[in-house]
């Protein structure tokens, strides 16, 4: 068993990882002393007023450590709890039991959480945010005010209005701390918001702005809205709240959600808007904060949920649409190469046999016939008397399908590509011109070319016949266009211009 134990890792290039990092330390550094400092803020404002019914930071701080870090940090939790109680004045064992109750609520509420409300993504989804909400922010919260309670008054005699409304208030105020802090904390930390941009920031400080200053008109001194009334304008903080779940994520959302439960926390605090009577801050409170903050967050993220969706459509069409372009243009090169292959092949295989019908047709040795595709101009066939005409041999031809071309006399060029690349009436043309062969005689052709098209119109082949016309232009029997000077005979006219006489 030792043998075992001691025994190398099976891969020894993979290096275990350290439970607890300096990183670690730091971040229960940070949650501790930022637990400890909200619970003593929040202690100064509960003696303020003389009521708990004030938003409980603590409670956010805490249930947004465990949804980030885990049930590991549970330990920090518990000791800057416990430390918040013992500094202001409750007992030892009370203080412990109302850290031990903390400590729980946090821990039950990740569980929560972390199970049915997809854990830290619970506010990218709206049945995720409804679930929180009643989970972590109603039920969890239920502990702390529970256990609490029954330590503040373990040793006491307390009426049950009393009791009732101690456990009101510890409750309203976690439950504010839980659904205001928590999801602007898990958001925040996370890391994975997206940066604003310029425009995008500059419109939500006019948000802030213009919220900021309703809030002061519904939660502000009696200058503005007097302090015994009941009808303040709440209703005017709801297109903020709107305009915050439209244009932005559940990032700015919850910041915004944050703002508006500082100012209606601070004016009833200190006496002003519809919250200010101790009796009604509680339930009122927590009440119109939790019902705004939920809301808020659930209609944000089924937007940020149909904006992913969309995100996530025009991805797919975008790389559907490459995959489209990339397929068309491999089928295309496939085909391109397939054509030419074909056309390569049917030359080669059927030259013979086009070789024997030309010989059974009779042609004159000086006739050539000639067969071209009208798109690319490489040869299909060309008889057997190029080789006697031209004095070159099929295979340059093959090889380069303009090599009869470059026999032709440069003054002639013109007149020999008159009929390739172009549209000819009645799709067909006449012409004369000058070769020469490679022992410098010169020949003269009389080529004559038809166009084939396709059902559409497109021309597709070229065919034609070149004869050489050589011996009735040297007995004079033949007049080419370039020879004439005058003559009263009758002209013949090609169909593209160009002009022979016959004696």
């Amino acid at each position: 068993m030792s043998a075992v134990l001691s025994a190398e890792p099976l891969n020894p290039q993979v290096e275990a990882k350290p439970s607890f990092t300096r990183r670690d330390l730091w971040i229960y550094l940070g949650v501790f002393v930022s637990y400890f400092v909200a619970g003593r803020f929040n202690l100064e404002l509960v003696h303020m007023r003389h009521s708990e019914g004030i938003i409980w930071i603590p409670a956010g701080i805490a249930l947004a450590a465990i949804l980030l870090k885990g049930n590991r940090i549970a330990p920090v939790i518990l000791l800057s709890s416990f430390l918040v109680e013992i500094t202001s004045g409750q007992p030892a064992l009370s203080a412990v039991g109302i850290a031990a109750g903390n400590t729980f609520e946090a821990l039950l509420g990740g569980y929560l959480v972390n199970r049915f409300a997809g854990g830290g993504k619970a506010f990218s989804s709206p049945s995720n945010v409804l679930r929180f909400s009643v989970l972590a922010g109603v039920l969890a919260t239920l502990v702390s005010a529970t256990v609490g309670t029954s330590v503040l008054y373990a040793h006491l005699a307390p009426t049950r209005a009393e009791v009732l409304g101690t456990l009101a208030a510890w409750w309203a105020g976690h439950a504010l701390g839980v659904l205001v802090v928590t999801p602007f904390l898990v958001l925040l930390l996370q890391g994975t918001h997206h940066p604003l941009h310029l425009n995008e920031l500059a419109e939500m400080l006019v948000l802030l702005i213009g919220l900021s200053v309703v809030c002061v008109v519904s939660f502000g001194p009696a200058g503005v809205f007097s302090s015994d009334r009941i009808d303040t304008p709440l209703f005017l903080c709801v297109p903020f709240l709107v305009w915050v779940g439209i244009r932005f994520c559940p990032l700015e959302a919850s910041g915004t959600c944050l703002v508006l439960c500082g100012f209606a926390t601070w004016g009833s605090l200190h006496g002003f808007g519809p919250f200010a009577s101790e009796t009604a801050m509680p339930l009122s409170l927590v009440a119109y904060i939790c019902v705004a903050t939920t809301m808020t967050l659930t209609g944000t993220a089924t937007i940020a949920r149909q904006r992913e969706l969309s995100e996530q459509l025009l991805e797919t069409l975008y790389r559907v649409e490459q995959s489209k372009d990339l397929e068309v243009n491999r089928l295309s090169s496939e085909l391109e190469f397939f054509r030419d292959e074909l056309v390569r092949r049917v030359h080669a295989k059927s030259q013979p046999e086009l070789d024997r019908q030309v010989a059974e047709s009779r042609l004159s040795p000086n006739e050539v016939l000639w067969f071209l595709e009208a798109e690319t101009e490489n040869v299909l066939y060309v008889s057997a008397s190029y080789e006697s005409v031209w004095g070159r041999s099929r295979e340059e031809l093959n090889r380069d399908v303009h090599s009869w071309l470059d026999a032709v006399v440069p003054e002639d060029r013109g007149n020999a590509i008159l009929f390739v690349g172009q549209d000819f009436p009645n799709d067909h043309t006449e012409s004369t011109y000058r070769i020469r062969r490679p022992d410098g005689s010169i020949r003269w052709i009389f080529d004559r070319g038809f166009v084939i098209r396709d059902a559409g119109g497109r021309a597709v082949r070229y065919l034609g016949l070149a004869s050489d016309v050589t011996e009735l232009v040297n007995q004079g029997q033949v007049i080419p266009m370039q020879l004439e000077q005058s003559s009263p005979a009758p002209i013949r006219r090609g169909a593209a211009g160009t002009q022979i006489r016959r004696k």
